[in-house]
Formats: C-alpha cells, structure tokens, sequence
C-alpha cells in the first residue's frame, strides 16, 4: 500500500511542469440582466434581487438623505442607526432581543444623497422581523441612553482618527477638490458631535422618512410569501407627505491651491493624497478611463506598485482610483511613506502618469489588466447580494442600468492607442492638486 502511494505521488510529481505558468482561460460571455423596478401597493419603488443557494435574504431601504443634507456631522448616519434603536411598539431591548433570537443583524450607512437601512435574516424569520423594521422606520422615537452610547462611541472613534496622517490628508484633500463649504468637507469634530441632540435627529427623521420619500430592494431566497409581507408592513407606513425630496445640487469649486501641507509634528510617516479633477460617470470616456486608472495603479502589478513599492520601497502599498459620480469624478492616488521618501514618491507618480501619457501600454500589460477587472466584475454576478449592491449603485452614484455590460465591452475592445488618447485627455499634471500630511520640518 505504501509503495503504490509512493508511486502515485512521484509519478504525479513528474507530470506536473512547474515550469510553465498554468493556462488563462478566457471568461465567456459575461452579461447582467438588470432586474425591474416594482412598485409595491403603497407606490414605494421596490426591485427584487431573486436568487442564490442559501435560504437567506437582505431588505435594504434607502431614504432620501444623506450626507449632503447634514446641518451637523454624522447627523444622516446616527438618525439611521438610531431607527432601530427604540420605536413606539418596540423598545430598543425588544429590538436586540429579536435579532439576536432570529440570528438576524441590522446595519446602516449615509450616503451622499441617501439613508440606507437593511436587515439580514434567514428567508423563514423575514415576515416575523419585517414589521419590527417597519415600525423603526414609521415611528423611531431615539431614546436617550442609546443615543449617548453612539455618540461616546463615534466620538471616541473620530478622535483618533483625526490623530492620523491618512485621514488628515483626506479631509485636506477633498477641500482642495471640492471647495471649502461643501457638505463632503466637513471634518467631524468629536466635542461638536457630542452636542447632537435627540432633538436635531428627530426634525431630521420628520423631514426625510415618510413613504414617498424612499425606495427598496429585497435581495437573496425571494418568495411569494415575503413579497406579500412586504406590501402588507409598509402599507401600515403612512403620514401628511406626498413627495420626494429633490437631490441638493454639487457645486464643486476647487481651491486655488494644487499643493497643502498638514503638519503633523512627530509624525514617522507621511500621507500623500493626490486628485485630478475628471469626468462623470456618464461620459463617454468614463469606462476607458477606468481601465487606465486600473493600469496606473488598480491592481497589484500596477505601474505603481511595480515602480514605488517594487523597485523604489518607497511604500508598502499605493493605489490609483476613479472616483465617479453622476455629477463628476476625479482620478485619485493615496499612499502613505517613511516622511523622507515623500518627495521621491510624488516624483515617481508623477513619472508613471506621464509615461501613460507618452507611451502606449504593451498589449501583454493590457491582457493582464483585462483579465483582472473581467474576474472582478464577475464578482458582481455571483450572488444576489452583491447584484443588489449594484442595483443601489443606480440609485446612489448615477450608476445607469446598462453601465455593467458597456463596461465589459469598454474592458474587452479598448486598445493600447485609446488608452493613451485618454491619457494625454485627464492625465494633465497641471491639474494635480496633491496633499502631504506629516512632520513638516522632516519633508
């Protein structure tokens, strides 16, 4: 027995050439069927994200406000969190109680222009939770205790954040970008966020959460039971407002400054955040432009990751982004550094982005770059979750519904010489606002 074991693993060890990297099979056909809006009978927009193996499901209800509406920091996201922390029939204990006897979670996020609530649970507890949630969402009423509990929590938590270079060249550079006074500026200051109130969430809530003001999606084991629950909880949701609050307008007005210097005195190392001002996502150069940030530094192999932490060791990682939205979108580069690198490492991105710009990108790079972003796109087709974050990308970013499928044409058809023509377009380092937060008296 030992000897035919032996045998096997030996001859196996012949047959396998370790030589030769192992066949790329291309994807095939690769296409997203974007679900229909429904509308439930109380006339709230609903789209059903039907699928997957396991008998679990997510309601995600997303209300008109967000971030941009804020008068005070964190106003959008602790009105959220705060609806199921205690509502008129169910107190914040019974709340807890229920999810934690479902094996069901909740969690919530501010979005620009959006609110966003769900639940998870398994597909048979959906009807008992739904009503619970419902209940939050039509007559939330923020006790106290939980209220300072979240407070203490985020305060203590953006306390230390802002002792940080990375998140200190963040808020510096999205007031370069955006323009001093705009609602994503603001910096959340810990002692002004303990003076929130219950009082500032509930004109909050009175302004935004009403039925006419929010849609849903309900992802994941879908049957007709769970619609019917659906349709039956909210059409228990009802008030005085008939109408949807209108999006606040962008108005980007960049600063005058392309470079900003936040002094951190002691600081061992330095952040780099660096922004190009671009285009929206409903450009017709938008995907092209993906996939040349994608090259620049998206991907491990990137230019910039081969170059500065590769070669230079300049930095343990970096990454290039685009940042898209329906009204506009920028190319971005973050980084942190050894303070004393922090030159040579601008330099260096600087020299990658003219290079895009000079030379056209060897179709063997090129290859590599599609196969990445094909297998991450795919990602979005393999469970209903991750196609139902898809579908609240059209509702929270201008994602159109066939923005999928052209961007897996724009990934599969783009050529070297495209790439470079959209390059010499948006790579314009003259337009290159750059932001260092460190030790000034070290850079």
């Amino acid at each position: 027995m030992i000897w035919f074991a032996l045998k096997r693993f030996l001859n196996l060890n012949v047959m396998t050439d370790r030589s030769q990297a192992p066949r790329i099979t291309p994807f095939a056909d690769i296409r997203l069927d974007f679900p229909q809006q429904q509308t439930l009978s109380c006339g709230i927009p609903i789209w059903i994200v039907d699928g997957g193996d396991e008998e679990v499901c997510q309601l995600s209800v997303y209300v008109a406000g967000g971030t941009m509406h804020d008068s005070q920091p964190l106003l959008s996201m602790l009105t959220s969190q705060m609806c199921l922390e205690g509502s008129e029939h169910y107190a914040a204990l019974d709340i807890a109680e229920q999810l934690d006897y479902y094996g069901a979670w909740k969690t919530s996020q501010s979005h620009d222009q959006m609110s966003q609530l769900s639940l998870s649970s398994m597909t048979e507890c959906y009807p008992r939770l739904l009503p619970m949630v419902v209940d939050g969402l039509a007559h939330a009423v923020f006790p106290e205790s939980e209220f300072e509990v979240y407070k203490q929590r985020y305060a203590a938590s953006y306390a230390t954040l802002r002792d940080r270079v990375k998140y200190l060249a963040a808020v510096e550079l999205r007031r370069l970008y955006y323009g001093a006074g705009h609602p994503l500026v603001a910096d959340v200051d810990p002692h002004r966020l303990l003076q929130l109130t219950t009082g500032d969430l509930k004109q909050f809530y009175r302004q935004y959460y009403h039925p006419s003001n929010c849609c849903i999606i309900l992802a994941g084991r879908v049957n007709e039971q769970m619609l019917q629950a659906t349709d039956d909880a909210f059409g228990q949701w009802y008030d005085e407002h008939d109408s949807k609050v209108a999006p606040l307008p962008w108005n980007i007005k960049p600063a005058d400054e392309m470079l900003s210097i936040v002094d951190k005195p002691g600081a061992i190392q330095a952040a780099v955040a660096m922004a190009i001002q671009a285009i929206g996502r409903n450009h017709p150069d938008y995907l092209a432009l993906r996939v040349l940030c994608t090259v620049l530094g998206g991907y491990f192999g990137s230019r910039l990751m081969s170059n500065i932490r590769e070669d230079k060791g300049y930095t343990y990682g970096i990454n290039a982004f685009l940042s898209g939205r329906e009204q506009d979108g920028f190319v971005g580069v973050t980084t942190e550094c050894d303070v004393h690198y922090t030159w040579q490492l601008i330099d260096e991105v600087k020299f990658e982005m003219q290079r895009l710009r000079d030379q056209l990108i060897p179709e063997a790079e090129l290859a590599l770059v599609r196969q990445y972003m094909l297998s991450d796109q795919v990602k979005t087709l393999d469970t209903p979750f991750s196609l139902a974050s898809y579908v609240a990308s059209t509702l929270l970013y201008g994602v159109y519904p066939e923005y999928f499928n052209r961007q897996i044409e724009t990934i599969l058809n783009i050529t070297p010489q495209r790439l470079q023509q959209v390059a010499q377009t948006y790579l314009d380092l003259d337009r290159l606002r750059i932001v260092i937060a460190g030790d000034k008296s070290q850079l």
